[in-house]
């Protein structure tokens, strides 16, 4: 059985009119989950009302709550999220529980991990960072969507964790900043993705668009796919669904590139029809588009 782990932040989306779960490699986890995956999420949750809520969704949906780690002093994670035309701006709490995910001896096994997840978001603070980085080391296949939130980021954490990947997702947004900030003089998107492909010795890059194609280089080849045109309500999760999506048929299910980018844009796309990060979809709807 494969040892697929996600890593980061498990939390509450606060929005104007009720509370959702999420956190994007919470949400990648759940959705994997949902396919039949045997996945672990490893997090930390404060010891308070909102992490007893975590504890009680995960054993309701059979979420494996082994590596989520109870921190006594640091409250449960909080967004506050406004939509605007179904954008989301967030508004993340900062120094909450996952801020300080431990590093434990039972992530670590005579094993090696075989897909382990990861963002950026999660390494803001030094000790969830300095986790992040022995289990990236514990790590056969690195995964890493970048995520990038408000200004919680900085050049030399991301070019290590751009050099620890093999598989690279980000939006369109986060290509452009990656091309400041690493100086790419280049204009085109495929040719700045190629750059960045080669200069941190990627396996894979993943760009994605909601509006116009998004597409994968593996280094030989850029496959695209085109945009679904659906009525967005919530943009919120709809990359995480897109990830968690394409590791299932392509990684799981060994399906083609190409076969596997459609249906991780379908699922992506479902999922801003529909309110919060996690909606329930059903392969009637996958098939629809199909």
């Amino acid at each position: 059985m494969k040892i697929i782990l996600c890593f980061g932040e498990v939390l509450w989306d606060i929005y104007p009119d009720r509370i959702e779960i999420g956190g994007a490699p919470f949400n990648v986890c759940y959705r994997l989950n949902s396919f039949g995956i045997n996945v672990k999420l490893i997090s930390s949750i404060g010891n308070d009302d909102l992490g007893l809520k975590v504890l009680e969704f995960f054993k309701k949906n059979n979420l494996h709550t082994d590596f989520i780690s109870i921190d006594k002093e640091n409250k449960t994670g909080q967004v506050k999220i406004q939509l605007e035309s179904g954008e989301p701006k967030y508004k993340i709490i900062n120094n909450v529980a996952w801020d300080y995910i431990p590093s434990r001896k039972e992530y670590y096994n005579s094993e090696k991990i075989d897909y382990f997840i990861y963002g950026s978001l999660a390494t803001r603070n030094n000790k969830s960072f300095e986790t992040l980085k022995r289990l990236i080391n514990f790590s056969k296949f690195k995964i890493l969507d970048l995520n990038i939130r408000q200004n919680y980021y900085n050049k030399e954490k991301l070019d290590y964790l751009l050099k620890s990947a093999d598989f690279l997702k980000i939006n369109l947004d986060e290509l452009m900043l990656l091309k400041d900030l690493f100086r790419i003089q280049d204009l085109e998107t495929e040719n700045i993705a190629q750059i960045i492909f080669l200069n941190f010795n990627l396996k894979y890059i993943c760009i994605t668009n909601g509006s116009v194609n998004s597409f994968i280089f593996d280094g030989n080849n850029f496959i695209y796919n085109e945009s679904l045109k659906v009525e967005s309500i919530d943009n919120v999760g709809a990359g995480d669904n897109f990830l968690a999506s394409f590791i299932n048929e392509y990684f799981i299910k060994k399906k083609s590139l190409k076969f596997s980018l459609k249906i991780a844009c379908i699922y992506g796309a479902i999922t801003t029809t529909k309110k919060g990060a996690i909606p329930l979809i059903n392969s009637r709807e996958i098939d629809s588009f199909l």
